[in-house]
C-alpha cells in the first residue's frame, strides 16, 4: 500500500511492483507499508511527475501494546485539512468555466397584519390576501417575481467574466421599494474568500485562515451526502460584536471541500435595511477532484425607510428570495479573448421563444412550486381589474 502521509489518497501496487498516485491534493512525503516489512517513507515534490522507488525491508520483533489518547478539539484537525485545501477546490483555480444559471428572484411583503389588510386601498383586490403564507415566521404575501435564463463564463487569467442572459420574465407589482432591493439580491458569495462582503460589510468566513479567531467550531456528525461520506461542524461567532455568520456545514472526506453549508448573521449586525440574512449553498464533484456550486440559496429580511422630510419611518418590510441553480458546466475550455472584450459584464442575449410559456416550462432548471404558480395567477388576475391601473403601486400605499 502506498499513500500520501497526512491523507487518505492512497493505492496498491500491482504483483510486480508498480504502482501510480495522481492528484491534485499531495502533501511533502509518502510511505509504502506491507505486513512483514518496515514502512518505507520518501519526500515528494509538490506538482511535479516523478519517480520514487520503494525498497522494503523485513521487519522482525514483538509488536507492544499501543495507547492513543488526543485532547484537541476533533473540529480543529477537520477544519485546518479543509483550509489547506482551499486553493484546490476553490472554483476559482480553473483556468476557465462555463455554467447554465438560473436564478429565480421573489419578493414577498411581510409583517401582514390585520389593520394592514383592512387599508381603503385594497378594498377592490382583497382576495389577494388568501396567498398571505405563515409557514417560517412572519406571514407574507408574494408580490413579485423575475426569471432568468442565462449562461456564465469565467477565465483566471486575466480575470474575466462575462453572463449572457437568453431569458427573462418577470410579474408581479414592482415599486421603487422592489426596484431598490432588487440589485442587491445578486449578492455574490464564495464560501472560499477570507472576508464575504454582504451588503458593503466585510464578514469573516467560517472557512477563512484564521477562522479559529473568530468561530467557534463542533463536530457534531458523519454521515452520507449524496455520494460523498462528509462530516458536519456547526459553528458560530467568539463574539457578539464581530461580523461572522452561526449555522452549519458538510465537508467531505478526502477531499476536505465544502459540501454544503448553511450560514446566517446575527440579528444585531448594521446592515442598513437587512433585519436578517440566510444563505445555504450545495456543491458537487462535476469532475475529479473539481467542485462547482450547483445551488446557492439567499433569504433577506429587508425594511425600507420613508424620510418625510421631518422624520424617518419604517414601510412595509419585504423578503427577498433568490434559489440560484447551476448546471452543465464546461471545465478549462476557455472562449477565445474577443468573447471577453468590453466593459458590460452582463450581456443580453435573448432568445425570441422566451417570450413563450412553453420556453420556461421547457428550460427552467426546477419546476415553480405551488407558491409561485400562485404568484403568477394572482398577478394575471390583477392585471384584469381596471382599476388595477388607477391604483398602480398597490405595496407602496
Amino acid at each position: 500500500n502506498v499513500t500520501f502521509i497526512d491523507s487518505r489518497i492512497s493505492t496498491n501496487s500491482d504483483v510486480d511492483g508498480a504502482y501510480s498516485l495522481d492528484t491534485y491534493y499531495p502533501t511533502d512525503s509518502i510511505k509504502a507499508s506491507s505486513v512483514g516489512y518496515r514502512t518505507f517513507t520518501a519526500r515528494v515534490k509538490r506538482d511535479v511527475a516523478q519517480v520514487i522507488d520503494v525498497r522494503m525491508r523485513p521487519s522482525t520483533g514483538k509488536l507492544e501494546e499501543v495507547v492513543v489518547t488526543h485532547t484537541e478539539n476533533p473540529a480543529f484537525a477537520l477544519m485546518r485539512r479543509l483550509i489547506a485545501n482551499k486553493r484546490v477546490n476553490n472554483r476559482e483555480k480553473l483556468e476557465a468555466y462555463q455554467s447554465a444559471a438560473y436564478p429565480p428572484i421573489e419578493f414577498d411583503l411581510n409583517n401582514i397584519t390585520k389593520d394592514f389588510e383592512k387599508l381603503k386601498i385594497f378594498k377592490d383586490f382583497s382576495f389577494i390576501f388568501d396567498h398571505v403564507d405563515t409557514t417560517g415566521g412572519k406571514p407574507y404575501l408574494p408580490i413579485f417575481m423575475t426569471e432568468t435564463l442565462s449562461d456564465v463564463y469565467y477565465r483566471q487569467h486575466p480575470k474575466a467574466r462575462r453572463e449572457l442572459i437568453h431569458g427573462t420574465k418577470v410579474s408581479g407589482l414592482e415599486n421603487k421599494s422592489v426596484s431598490q432591493f432588487l440589485g442587491d439580491m445578486y449578492q455574490n458569495v464564495n464560501i472560499y474568500d477570507n472576508f464575504l462582503v454582504i451588503f458593503g460589510k466585510n464578514f469573516v468566513s467560517p472557512v477563512a485562515d484564521g477562522g479559529r479567531g473568530y468561530y467557534k467550531y463542533y463536530l457534531v456528525d458523519s454521515n452520507w451526502v449524496g455520494r460523498n461520506w462528509c462530516y458536519k461542524i456547526l459553528f458560530s461567532p467568539k463574539r457578539v460584536q464581530e461580523l461572522a455568520f452561526s449555522g452549519s456545514m458538510w465537508v467531505a472526506d478526502t477531499s476536505y471541500a465544502v459540501r454544503s453549508i448553511e450560514a446566517t448573521i446575527a440579528p444585531g449586525a448594521n446592515l442598513n435595511f437587512v433585519q436578517g440574512f440566510q444563505v445555504k449553498q450545495e456543491y458537487r464533484e462535476v469532475k475529479k477532484e473539481v467542485w462547482m456550486l450547483t445551488k446557492d440559496e439567499l433569504v433577506v429580511d429587508l425594511n425600507a425607510v420613508h424620510d418625510t422630510g421631518k422624520n424617518k419611518h419604517p414601510l412595509q418590510g419585504f423578503y427577498g428570495r433568490r434559489t440560484a441553480t447551476y448546471r452543465d458546466f464546461v471545465i478549462n475550455e476557455p472562449k477565445p479573448p474577443e468573447f471577453y472584450k468590453g466593459a458590460d459584464e452582463v450581456v443580453m442575449d435573448i432568445d425570441p421563444l422566451s417570450l413563450g410559456a412553453d420556453y420556461w416550462d421547457q428550460h427552467r432548471h426546477e419546476n415553480l412550486t405551488a407558491q409561485e404558480q400562485e404568484l403568477y395567477k394572482m398577478v394575471d388576475t390583477i392585471q384584469t381589474i381596471p382599476l388595477f391601473r388607477t391604483y398602480g403601486d398597490i405595496v407602496s400605499s
